[in-house]
């Protein structure tokens, strides 16, 4: 059951970060400045890999631990990689480069999801 639950989480998780690298994409390539969007997007990533950090703590304490012990160190950098290069664009002037920064952060947290899953994939 926590499994399922675990799962079901991880890939509303990897739609919401998709949903944010568009974003990002978005406004690198209209140069459009922050706005709602980007605080909702930033906002709904944190919340759900949170979430299925949380659901995977409950893994580990039922016994059911990932393949590989990087799944957590993994975990840490996903949740990390879009605000910090949001927070990373800040003192950048054009809004088309804090939209490249926010694509690249987005696209890496992609990256780093695969090797997430191949850690804790049994």
């Amino acid at each position: 059951m926590l499994v399922a639950i675990h799962s079901i989480f991880a890939v509303s998780s990897l739609i919401i970060i998709v949903i944010a690298t568009i974003e990002g994409g978005n406004r690198f390539i209209r140069a459009t400045p922050w706005n709602n969007s980007s605080l909702r997007t930033l906002v709904a990533t944190v919340v759900a890999l949170s979430v299925t950090a949380l659901a995977g703590i409950a893994l580990v304490i039922s016994g059911k631990h990932p393949k590989e012990w990087l799944h957590l160190l993994y975990v840490a950098l996903a949740i990390g990689l879009i605000p910090f290069s949001d927070n990373a664009a800040i003192p950048l002037t054009s809004n088309r480069k804090k939209g490249l920064y926010r694509l690249a952060g987005g696209l890496t947290c992609l990256l780093v999801l695969t090797r997430l899953y191949v850690t804790g994939h049994r």
